[in-house]
C-alpha cells in the first residue's frame, strides 16, 4: 500500500471511475469484436500484402481472452463480473480449432491463462484447462524439442520467438507456474532449457552469449544489426527468460545452473547499460565485440516491452530471487532515473509500449522496494491515461503512432489486453485500488 495524498485519492478516484465504465463498454463480446471490426479500423504496416482489423478473438493480445483478463481480475472483488468473463472465455473457446501460433499470445494457452486466472474454485473451467493443457503442453514439447536439436548440432543463433515471453517458452513457462505442481516436469524442461541457452557460444570467431540472435530486432535497415544482435526487451529479449529464472526460483522450481544462468544475464545487462544508466532495446552484434562493451548512440526506449522499465523489473526480480540487494538497488535507481525524465518517445496509452504499463511497472516497484521516488511519481504516470480516456470513443481510449511513416497506418480503436482498453484499465484498476486485491494478470507480462 502506497501512501495516500491529495493528489494520488483524486486520481485513483477518476481512474476506478474510467475503469467501471470501460468494463461496461467491453462486457458483451459481440459488440466488442463488431467495434474493433469497423471497416476503417486497420492496420497497415509494411511488409503485410493487406491491412487487416486488429481483432484476433483467441489471443491475449487482442481479442476475447486479453478482454477476459480485465473481468477475471475485478470478479475478484465484484462476482457479477463473472458474467462478462465467462461470455468471453466462451468466444474464444469457439475458435480453438482454428490453427494458431503456440505462444502465451495467441491460441490455445492465451485462452487457458486467462480461464486459470478467472477460476474461483478448483473446479472452475477443469474441463477446458485440462484440454488446453494437452495442447499447451505438446507444443512446449515440440518447442524444447526443436532447440534441443539445434543446441546438440552446435548451430549458433536462436529465433526470439524459440525463448520470449510473447511467443516463446518464456510466456508458456509463467502459465505453467500458474499451474504447478502439476506441470512440474514440463517446467524443469522448460528451465534447463533457458540455463542452457544462456551458455557462451563462437560467433565469427569472438565468444558471445547463446543468445545471440542472427537476424536484426526489426524489419529495418539498421546496419548495426547487419550480423544479427542480442535483445534485451522484456516481450522479445532475454529479460524474459530472466524474469522466468528468478520467478521459478521463487516457487521453488530450480535446476542445475539456475543461479548461474541468471548471474550470465545479469553480468550481460550491467555491461549494456548506457549513458544515464538505461537499457535500449537490443545490442548488434559488432557493438558488442568491438571492445567498448556498450551500445554507441542507441537512446534507451520507456516501455515494458522494450527498455529501461522491463529490463529493470527482470532485474529486480533477479535481485530479489538470488538476495543480490546491489541488482535490486542498480534496478530501482534505473526506473526512477528513466521515469523522471519523462520519455517523450511515449505516445499513446498501452500495456505494450505505452503510459499503462510505465504506471504498472512503476506501482509494481514501488510495492515492492518500497523507494517513495517511485511512490511520488505514480500521479504523474497516471494523468496521460485519465486525460487520454473518451468515453465517446468505442473503447474509452484511441491508439495512436504519430511517428508511423506515411505508407503505414495503425488501427485506433482496440479492446484488448496488450495495446487496447483491458490492458489500460488492467493498470488503472490497479492503481485505483493500490493493490488491496494483489494483481495477478501482470504474470502474463512476467512483472510478478
Amino acid at each position: 500500500m502506497t501512501e495516500q495524498t491529495t493528489d494520488s485519492v483524486l486520481s485513483r478516484k477518476q481512474a476506478g471511475q474510467i475503469v467501471a465504465e470501460v468494463a461496461e463498454q467491453l462486457s458483451d463480446p459481440d459488440s466488442v469484436a463488431a467495434a474493433a471490426s469497423t471497416p476503417g479500423n486497420l492496420d497497415r504496416y509494411l511488409g503485410r500484402p493487406a491491412p487487416v482489423h486488429p481483432w484476433a478473438p483467441l489471443t491475449l493480445a487482442e481479442g476475447h481472452p486479453g478482454v477476459a483478463l480485465l473481468y477475471a481480475e475485478l470478479a475478484r472483488t465484484e462476482p457479477g463480473h463473472r458474467i462478462a468473463l465467462h461470455s468471453h472465455l466462451a468466444k474464444a473457446a469457439r475458435h480453438l480449432s482454428t490453427p494458431h501460433h503456440s505462444g502465451l499470445f495467441t491460441g490455445a494457452a492465451s485462452l487457458a491463462f486467462a480461464a486459470r486466472l478467472g477460476r474461483r474454485h478448483s473446479d472452475d473451467y477443469a474441463r477446458l484447462l485440462d484440454r488446453i493443457d494437452e495442447r499447451v503442453t505438446a507444443s512446449l514439447r515440440s518447442h524444447l524439442a526443436d532447440e534441443e536439436a539445434r543446441l546438440n548440432a552446435g548451430a549458433a543463433g536462436v529465433r526470439m520467438s524459440a525463448y520470449d515471453t510473447i511467443a516463446g517458452v518464456s510466456g508458456i513457462g509463467r502459465y505453467l507456474l500458474l499451474r504447478h505442481p502439476r506441470h512440474r516436469d514440463g517446467l524443469l524442461a522448460l528451465l534447463s532449457y533457458l540455463v542452457r541457452l544462456t551458455h557462451p557460444i563462437t560467433v565469427h570467431g569472438h565468444t558471445v552469449p547463446g543468445w545471440w540472435v542472427p537476424t536484426r530486432p526489426d524489419t529495418g535497415a539498421d546496419h548495426r544489426f547487419d550480423r544479427g544482435h542480442f535483445n534485451l526487451g522484456l516481450a522479445h529479449g532475454i529479460c524474459g527468460p530472466l524474469a522466468l529464472l528468478a520467478l521459478g526460483r521463487e516457487a521453488g522450481i530450480t535446476v542445475p545452473g539456475q543461479d548461474e544462468a541468471m548471474a550470465r544475464i545479469v553480468d550481460h545487462l550491467l555491461a549494456t547499460r548506457i549513458a544515464g544508466g538505461g537499457w535500449p532495446r537490443a545490442v548488434g552484434f559488432d557493438e558488442l565485440v568491438d571492445n567498448t562493451g556498450t551500445p554507441h548512440a542507441n537512446a534507451p526506449k520507456a516501455a515494458w516491452c522494450y527498455g529501461t522499465p522491463g529490463a529493470a523489473r527482470a532485474l529486480y526480480l533477479a535481485g530479489r530471487a538470488l538476495s543480490r540487494d546491489d541488482w535490486q538497488h542498480i534496478a530501482t535507481q534505473a526506473l526512477v532515473d528513466a521515469l523522471t525524465a519523462r520519455p517523450s518517445q511515449i505516445t499513446d496509452s498501452s500495456l505494450c509500449h505505452g503510459w499503462a504499463g510505465l504506471l504498472h511497472i512503476a506501482w509494481r516497484m514501488a510495492h515492492d522496494s518500497a523507494d517513495r521516488r517511485l511512490t511520488d511519481l505514480l500521479p504523474q504516470l497516471v494523468a496521460p491515461l485519465l486525460t487520454a480516456y473518451d468515453s465517446a470513443l468505442p473503447f474509452g481510449f484511441a491508439y495512436t503512432h504519430p511517428y508511423l511513416p506515411s505508407d503505414q497506418q495503425i488501427a485506433p480503436h482496440r479492446p484488448s489486453f496488450l495495446e487496447g482498453a483491458a490492458g489500460i484499465a488492467l493498470a488503472l484498476h490497479t492503481y485505483a485500488t493500490d493493490g488491496r486485491t494483489p494483481p495477478a494478470w501482470d504474470a502474463a507480462l512476467l512483472l510478478a
